[in-house]
């Protein structure tokens, strides 16, 4: 039976043959296809609606349910102790915050599954005006420290936030109510997505089961009409390389493709093997060697005349590639061996005579004693403060010299926790506040050059910011495979003019015989940025703050710039 079946296909085209498999294929997967994509759609309205709906509605009950609580607390403790902050924070939420928190959730739960909710919030707020006017009571009651010694006042007051917890008790059970409805309609959702998406991995199992059992079938025609025989061709050129004239009868008589590959296969067979025997000859080095053509036409005898020439040109380009590669490596090398003595030099030789002078400013102030005084004494201070700020350049400018040298000891690095360690390095005072978001991502560089600039830009957030309080806000967004980090601060700001001044090595918009502002750190920064492939840039307007922006690799292998 498969033979007269085969005997038919060997009449059809090996494309056609394969047009109609690859269109089974095709229509069964389109099939599926359709279907899961209908099945995912539903599932993202749903997850939509719970994203965009339900959530913050939950949400914003949450924030309703904490306004009411947190105003209840505050009448209670001033109704029986004065404390101004907490008068204050009581009126406003009584004048503006409760309502603007009551018709957040009203307005979002407009939906006609929420109805209960919406109505819930309306009733609770019918019973909480009720509350807020004994609130107010108690505040118009007790207004001053004075009110507190007058004991009638005080039992009022007490008397009433009594009625207060009265009235509490099944307004809270109704806001657990209400909360609990909320829970329920977002499980019944997210229930009825989980379903969805259930149905969508059933439907695509049966579409991989489906789709494999035509492959199978198809790959079995596949073997039997195409693979089989082109083994047959496959003995006949193996015996071509070795360059075996050949007399070949195929088994089956064939109308197709694979026919007149058999047929091609018999002419080639006469030129082949000097072809096969000239190729290995080339391929082994010979580029002298003669190629003979078989005419005018031929093509193959041609591209091997093109191989040999373009070979040998490649192999002499390849040597004097080879000759300037070792004189660039070893003027490299031999610069490097420059920047290494400079570095030493700059440690050593330039840093030990600035001690030594250091020293002697110390021993003649010890030796003078009282005696060095007024104008004198100034000048012999600011000589001191010059050999110090000396000593600090030239530690900033070896620093800066050897900042991103470690390329090749990189790792993942959490954000997070080398944040972390730059807080702990920086022991912000109590007056500082620093944000960062938890889902900080994973990084890819050396730990040192990262929390090297992070150091930088978090503590020139600090440093140059003489609010009273002080905020940095350390954010991150992701580009490819960049990760771009903002530093921002409410500090004094910068101008345009000055926003590429201020990345330039000892660039200060301070006064520059400050030895604490050398404007090293930017550069550094900068050039530890630039190693790693990223790019830096600042927005900043006076007296609005400034925002300092860098990106880093995410986890690929940076290129050196």
């Amino acid at each position: 039976m498969f033979k007269g079946i085969f005997n038919r296909l060997y009449r059809i085209n090996i494309g056609t043959r394969t047009a109609f498999s690859f269109l089974a294929v095709v229509i069964v997967s389109l099939f599926f296809s359709v279907a899961a994509l209908l099945l995912l759609e539903y599932s993202k309205k749903i997850d939509t609606k719970i994203s965009d709906k339900y959530r913050p509605v939950i949400s914003a009950l949450k924030d309703y349910q904490s306004q009411i609580e947190t105003t209840i607390l505050l009448s209670s403790d001033i109704s029986s102790q004065y404390n101004e902050k907490k008068r204050r924070v009581l009126t406003k939420q009584l004048d503006r915050t409760y309502n603007e928190k009551k018709l957040t959730v009203i307005g979002m739960s407009q939906e006609a599954s929420m109805e209960g909710i919406r109505l819930n919030v309306i009733e609770i707020d019918g019973k909480f005006q009720k509350i807020m006017e004994k609130e107010r009571a108690i505040l118009a009651l007790m207004k001053g420290p004075e009110d507190y010694n007058d004991k009638e006042k005080l039992r009022v007051s007490r008397l009433i936030n009594d009625e207060i917890e009265i009235l509490n008790n099944p307004l809270s059970a109704k806001l657990e109510e209400t909360s609990m409805e909320a829970i329920y309609i977002f499980r019944k959702l997210e229930a009825q997505k989980y379903a969805s998406y259930r149905t969508l991995s059933y439907l695509l199992v049966v579409m991989i089961i489906i789709i494999i059992v035509v492959s199978i079938f198809s790959i079995y025609i596949t073997q039997e009409t195409i693979i089989k025989p082109i083994k047959e061709i496959s003995g006949i050129l193996d015996e071509l390389s070795e360059g075996k004239v050949l007399t070949f009868q195929s088994e089956v008589y064939r109308n197709d493709e694979i026919g007149t590959m058999i047929e091609s296969a018999k002419k080639v067979a006469a030129g082949f093997k000097t072809k096969t025997e000239v190729a290995n000859a080339i391929g082994k080095g010979n580029y002298l060697i003669n190629v003979p053509l078989l005419s005018k036409s031929d093509k193959l005898g041609k591209a091997l005349v093109e191989m040999r020439n373009n070979l040998q040109k490649a192999k002499e380009t390849e040597e004097k590639s080879r000759i300037e590669l070792q004189e660039y490596t070893a003027i490299l090398e031999k610069k490097n061996q420059e920047l290494d003595q400079f570095a030493y030099v700059a440690s050593h030789d330039l840093k030990s005579p600035l001690r030594g002078i250091h020293n002697l400013t110390d021993w003649i102030q010890e030796e003078l004693g009282d005696n060095l005084q007024g104008v004198s004494l100034g000048y012999f201070n600011m000589l001191k403060g010059r050999v110090q700020r000396m000593e600090s350049l030239i530690n900033a400018l070896l620093k800066y010299a050897r900042s991103g040298k470690t390329l090749t000891e990189q790792v993942i690095l959490s954000s997070k926790d080398c944040i972390i360690n730059v807080l702990k390095r920086i022991n912000p005072p109590n007056n500082i506040a620093i944000y960062f978001e938890e889902t900080l991502p994973t990084v890819f560089g050396n730990k040192k050059d990262f929390e090297t600039v992070l150091y930088v830009f978090i503590t020139n957030a600090i440093k140059h910011n003489e609010k009273a309080d002080r905020i940095v806000n350390i954010t991150f967004k992701e580009q490819g495979s960049e990760i771009a980090f903002c530093i921002t601060d409410n500090g004094p700001g910068i101008e345009q003019e000055f926003h590429q001044k201020i990345f330039g090595i000892f660039q200060t918009l301070n006064r520059k015989d400050e030895v604490e502002n050398l404007g090293a750190g930017l550069a550094i920064a900068r050039k530890i940025i630039v190693e790693y492939g990223g790019s830096i840039w600042l927005e900043s307007e006076l007296g609005k703050g400034s925002s300092f922006y860098f990106t880093w690799p995410k986890d690929n292998i940076p290129k050196i710039v």
